[in-house]
């Protein structure tokens, strides 16, 4: 049953079951060792988070538990807008203003509701819950009580447990959760169930419908979605609800359309798993034409059947070539700018005297991917710039693979274990606002009092809550003259996916000697590794055109949205543009900019430190490429 809908995100519902029910292990598939460990903990009175991705059973597995110990529990979605009030309860304004604050027009929220009753807290999603929400519930878990302001203190009875769940994986819209709040409860981990045992969930969830089920195309379905979840060009896969919905999708459709399975077997599962799944910015294909290589791989390919001739893996190579041909018969991308069509290529034998080339390149033509990934985990510095060399390779099949995996490589190398906050936003409140949702609770002394004096409730009596995120925009300038050729071009490439981690749609990348050219337009949806790529291409040679390129970032920050407006310069600022008029003409472009940072190379900063000192800019020194995003971190937090 549902109650209050007035608090949206935090409206629980409350579940009992009659003692005796069914044991769990036959309602939740496969989870007898964690439904132990969880009877065990709320025998021994403690609070429990139940960690995992979605899909794997978290809060069946709670009902399965509710059920055989006769516990009723209130089960809240946790979200950016479940607020302290909606959680602890809050008092009734009509009632307030009709008969004052007193305890009997307080209407208790899940919270208050399940520490009274002395039941179960199920709070889902606890890494969406805001802090301050969370603070709350660290005294109701280690007092076992909690102070509500004009109602007084409300003590937990015997059977009060907090139980949560979050997916640890999910970093869009999410927070860390504390130290605290962790020190108070204990941890269940939850992973993905076998092959056999989704096999069975399909087919007990498909089942309910009464269709007939064909035994091999579900633990074909089932494959596929969990080859989800190991495929290199993916960052999420599909649990096994995409499984769930893949086989009812095309059992409805094949009614629809009297047709077989295997003929609507591709669309159902493009429909069902294209929103589960999210592509890695290092890749540049659709959700659509991963599924669609998997589903030729699972359904169409026979698995124990190949044609003479073929290599292992040939039929998911095929696979991968109808994709680029779909990709070929899309609109041509903006050429990958060269900073010098005769560039000297680099022989085998000069790539043998940097100490990692044997063990990333053991044979001729062959590069190995983990070796390479080792490299950059050891010596970001050295093997950035062997990678630089190496695509400019004498031997082609050695050029192909560097082109085809430096980019990425780096870009995952600083994306690793960095959180997308793209998508978390506050609740801020202000008075007089007409915009934003009305915060009754936060209003109400107010409107009193304005009942009290006899006067019009008047709109700075009132208080409102509106969405509220900070907003940047990066512009990166890549200094390519001839002072800043090799290793310091190369810490570029650092640069540019620290500033496309951080600002994955407002940030150029501009490059510039004489002229300028632009690597990366502002709002231009492109990957990541893309970026990266086009740095890795540039090489340095010519004038330092300063003034420029400072003047064409104030252009392209002139069409952002953002309240912040950056440009990061990576140069030595060693100013040689014969067409333009100095240093002072560079100082007055830098002056006219919001904020500027300029990134000087390790034992060469003295002319970087003082243009920026005359421009009014912050200046740090790269001592190497691995420190660039924590110098860059540090310079845009000293700017807020």
């Amino acid at each position: 049953m549902n109650t209050d809908p007035s608090r949206g995100g935090g409206s629980p519902a409350r579940e009992r079951s009659r003692a005796g029910g069914p044991p769990v292990r036959a309602v939740v598939v496969d989870r007898a060792p964690e439904a132990e460990l969880l009877e065990a903990a709320l025998d021994a009175g403690a609070h429990v988070v139940l960690e995992g991705p979605p899909g794997t059973g978290k809060s069946t597995l709670l009902r399965a538990v509710a059920r055989s110990r006769d516990i009723g529990f209130a089960f809240v979605e946790g979200n950016a807008e479940l607020t302290p009030a909606r959680l602890v309860g809050h008092f009734d304004p009509a009632l307030v203003i009709a008969r004052g604050y007193s305890p009997d027009v307080f209407v208790d929220g899940p919270l208050l509701e399940a520490m009274r009753e002395g039941t179960l807290l199920y709070v889902e999603e606890l890494n969406r819950v805001p802090e301050e929400t969370l603070n709350v519930l660290l005294t109701a878990m280690s007092e076992r009580e909690v102070a509500v302001p004009r109602l007084g203190r409300v003590t937990a009875g015997p059977g009060f447990r907090f139980v949560a769940a979050m997916n640890p994986y999910d970093t869009v819209g999410t927070a860390r959760i504390s130290g605290a709040l962790s020190d108070r409860t204990c941890r269940i981990a939850m992973g993905y169930q076998s092959a056999a045992s989704e096999v069975a969930i399909v087919r007990g969830s498909v089942a309910e419908s009464g269709a007939a089920l064909d035994e091999d195309w579900v633990r074909r379905a089932v494959e596929l979605v969990r080859a989800t979840r190991e495929h290199p060009e993916l960052q999420t896969g599909s649990s096994v609800r995409g499984a769930i919905d893949l086989t009812r999708v095309a059992l409805a459709l094949a009614a629809r359309r009297d047709a077989p399975l295997a003929d609507v077997g591709l669309d159902a599962a493009k429909v069902s798993l294209s929103g589960r799944i999210k592509v890695a910015r290092t890749s540049d294909r659709t959700p659509e034409a991963i599924i669609a290589e998997l589903y030729e791989r699972f359904f169409t390919t026979p698995k124990t059947e190949a044609t003479e001739g073929d290599s292992p893996g040939q039929s998911s190579a095929a696979a991968e070539g109808g994709a680029d041909s779909e990709q070929q018969a899309a609109p041509q991308r903006r050429p990958r700018p060269r900073s010098s069509p005769d560039e000297r290529q680099v022989s085998r034998r000069e790539l043998e005297s940097s100490p990692s080339f044997q063990q990333i390149s053991p044979e001729v033509g062959q590069v190995d991917e983990e070796a390479l990934r080792d490299a950059l985990s050891d010596d970001v510095d050295g093997t950035i710039v062997l990678l630089s060399r190496m695509r400019r390779a004498t031997d082609p099949a050695l050029r192909a693979a560097a082109e085809r995996l430096s980019a990425r490589l780096i870009f995952e190398r600083v994306a690793r274990g960095r959180p997308d906050r793209s998508g978390i936003h506050r609740r801020l409140r202000s008075v007089g606002r007409l915009d934003g949702d009305l915060d009754i609770e936060a209003s109400l002394d107010r409107i009193v009092d304005a009942r009290a004096q006899a006067r019009p409730v008047a709109l700075d009596d009132l208080v409102s809550s509106h969405w509220s995120r900070s907003s940047l925009c990066l512009v990166l300038l890549v200094d390519r003259s001839g002072s800043m050729s090799g290793d310091r071009l190369a810490q570029a490439s650092i640069l540019a996916a620290a500033c496309a981690v951080r600002m994955p749609d407002e940030f150029a990348v501009l490059a510039f000697g004489r002229d300028v050219v632009t690597l990366r337009e502002l709002h231009e949806q492109a990957p990541g590794s893309d970026v990266v790529d086009r740095v890795l291409r540039l090489v340095g040679h010519g004038e330092t055109g300063l003034t420029n390129a400072l003047t064409r970032a104030a252009e392209v920050l002139a069409g952002s949205r953002a309240s912040r407006r950056v440009v990061v310069l990576l140069s030595d600022c060693r100013v040689s543009d014969s067409h333009g008029e100095g240093l002072p003409a560079a100082v007055r472009a830098a002056q006219a900019l919001d904020e500027l940072v300029v990134l000087a190379p390790g034992g060469d900063s003295a002319e970087a430190s003082g243009f920026a000192r005359r421009a009014g800019a912050r200046c740090a020194e790269l001592t190497d490429a691995q420190n660039g995003p924590e110098v860059l971190d540090s310079l845009l937090a000293g700017l807020s």
